[in-house]
């Protein structure tokens, strides 16, 4: 086993061996490097399995990474986020709460778009209510309707507490409409993988035994971002016996409230239930100390600056206009480019090495229209969204391997109908057989022939493949297309050895599930300088960063500001997150004029965030 070198307080969490510990851990603390390692170390102990959970399926497979060298980990150990370990739950002894076949998660808005809109029309106090409405406004009540439902199963309310917290009637019919929608279906959302796993285990005290035994020991990584229904999972799965729990996190960089987090669920609730050791880990090693100075004026104490050799770059900048501060930027980022030598930097400047960042993505515009008019490599950095088919054979494998493995789906058979120019059927067999000949009836051919298992899939996508690749013998009128097919297909390819990789008893259906979870996704190398909103750059690092758009009401965001209370704590919280992304150097550059899109100017002042320089 690789031996990593660890400072005193570091290998004090490496070491850690029974009962609850709580880490907490500065910006730049080598958090991830102790994770790892204290995983590592547990293995060598234990010949029972352990459950390490992240926040994003990039952290997850980057501690797999690091952990792959030195163990084996399909037997011994679960890395995932909440939502695919609960969803490996579900596959396995979901039956136990009425689901006899692996539902399938339905990932796009879409979709969930048309289901609200039947149980909003199921349900008489609205229905006229929303027929009366236009357009925007319909799309508005799905949007908030499908908020509500959302935020009820974050909340984990049980259907027999419906009644008790919620007064409108009329919400909890839309409620229980969605889910019986859904429930026909065969279909769960992502909020449901949590609920549903809180129920499973709630319900039957066997299953909540069995993952108790099986995973003596649960780390959870930024666990700043819990909420109600993650806590409540991880409470339901170790119950009042299970003490082996490692909660590590930063309260300082919580910024996902918008989406039900908050750092309580850290700093108070797991105290309280779990009485864990607690070891704080201050010590920066990713920053230089001009930058961690700066975040300590934000927060004060965030981080210990003693130990910290090189000194950094730290400046702020104004601007007239939003065009001259993205002129100001890329200039800038020239001249470090053409540079033989930057401060404190030893390597050469290249574009990898510097990342432009701002609150929302519009403030990056101006920037990015210059690199592109320069021809300068960029790109954005970019959460996974799920996989989207170029073509339409590509949209067709996709909707017809959904209602293979789950024939209850009626919600996409009227969309196959559409794509194949087919009426009235509503089985595959019959839409395959009524369809034209050409490349669509393949793709369905195709489908039917997959075994549930998934053992000849690779193989029947590549023989189509290798059929489009000789464009002549199939079909001239379709040149265009096939050529978009045949990048769809190795696309899907790819996922499936991904899949592969991670799933030892693999089926079409998980692999469906493992895709709407993103699990399937590879961490790609970009070439060029990143371009990013802050959330998004959560987790990574640059030797420079380029902070844009600093101008109050754009950061902090209007709407915070408007509410101020917790949502102006997360703003700052936000800031903290952009400034110690930096390794080496910080510029912060805001407009004291902005244009709004209507024509107006407005004029702007400093961000009252920002501590002074």
């Amino acid at each position: 086993m690789t031996k990593i070198q660890l400072s005193q307080i570091q290998e004090e969490v490496a070491a850690f061996d029974k009962g609850a510990l709580l880490v907490t851990a500065s910006a730049g603390s080598g958090k991830t490097r102790v994770l790892t390692e204290r995983i590592k170390r547990l293995v060598q102990k234990t010949k029972r399995k352990i459950l390490a959970i992240t926040f994003t399926n990039k952290a997850s497979e980057e501690i797999r990474e690091r952990l792959q060298e030195d163990i084996d980990m399909q037997d011994r150990l679960f890395v995932g986020t909440f939502h695919s370990f609960c969803s490996s739950v579900l596959e396995k002894h979901g039956s136990a709460i009425g689901y006899n076949q692996l539902p399938l998660v339905f990932s796009e808005t879409d979709d969930r778009m048309k289901i609200v809109e039947a149980a909003i029309i199921l349900t008489p106090t609205l229905k006229i209510r929303y027929e009366r409405m236009d357009q925007k406004q319909r799309e508005k009540f799905r949007h908030d309707a499908l908020d509500i439902i959302s935020q009820i199963k974050r909340e984990v309310i049980l259907d027999e507490n419906l009644t008790e917290e919620i007064d409108d009637q009329s919400v909890i019919l839309v409620y229980k409409n969605y889910n019986e929608i859904m429930s026909n279906l065969n279909a769960i959302d992502f909020d449901d993988l949590l609920y549903l796993t809180y129920r499973l285990f709630v319900e039957n005290s066997n299953i909540a035994a069995l993952y108790r035994r099986n995973y003596e020991y649960i780390c959870i990584d930024e666990a700043q971002d819990l909420n109600k229904a993650q806590y409540m999972v991880l409470r339901s799965l170790t119950g009042d016996e299970h003490k082996n729990v490692m909660l590590v996190g930063d309260p300082k960089q919580a910024i996902y409230g918008f989406n039900g987090s908050s750092s309580k669920w850290m700093t108070d609730q797991f105290k309280v239930d779990f009485h864990p050791t607690e070891i704080v880990l201050y010590e920066n090693y990713r920053s230089a100390r001009k930058v961690i100075e700066y975040a300590n004026k934000l927060i004060p104490n965030a981080s210990d600056i003693k130990n910290l050799v090189k000194e950094g770059v730290c400046e702020l900048y104004e601007f007239d206009t939003v065009d001259e501060e993205a002129m100001w930027i890329f200039d800038k980022i020239n001249e470090l480019l053409d540079a033989s030598k930057i401060k404190d930097i030893d390597e050469e400047i290249r574009l990898e090495n510097i990342a432009v960042l701002a609150r929302n993505k519009f403030i990056l515009y101006p920037v990015e229209e210059l690199l592109k008019k320069n021809n300068k490599k960029y790109y954005y950095k970019s959460s996974v969204k799920g996989l989207s088919f170029e073509s339409n054979a590509g949209k067709l494998l996709n909707l017809a391997l959904q209602i293979k493995v789950n024939p209850k789906d009626q919600l996409h058979i009227s969309q196959i109908l559409s794509l194949v120019k087919v009426k009235g059927k509503t089985a595959l067999e019959d839409i395959h057989k009524a369809c034209d000949d050409g490349l669509n009836k393949m793709v369905l051919e195709l489908v039917l022939k997959i075994k549930d298992d998934g053992s000849n899939f690779k193989y029947l996508i590549t023989n189509l493949k290798n059929k489009l690749e000789n464009v002549n013998s199939v079909f001239k009128e379709e040149e265009d297309e096939i050529n978009l097919a045949h990048y769809d297909f190795t696309e899907i390819l790819k996922h499936w050895y991904n899949y592969a990789k991670l799933i030892d008893d693999k089926s079409i259906a998980s692999f469906r599930n493992a895709m709407a979870l993103g699990q399937t996704f590879q961490n790609e190398k970009n070439d060029g300088l990143i371009l990013s909103t802050v959330h998004t750059m959560k987790g990574q690092e640059s030797e420079i960063i380029f902070l844009m758009g600093m101008d109050d009401l754009t950061f902090p965001d209007y709407r915070a500001v408007q509410k101020g209370g917790l949502e102006l704590e997360q703003e700052k919280n936000n800031l903290y997150v952009a400034i110690t992304r930096a390794k080496r150097h910080l510029y912060i550059t805001y407009p004291i004029n902005r244009a709004m899109p209507w024509g107006d100017i407005k004029p702007r002042k400093i961000s009252r965030l920002l501590p002074e320089i």
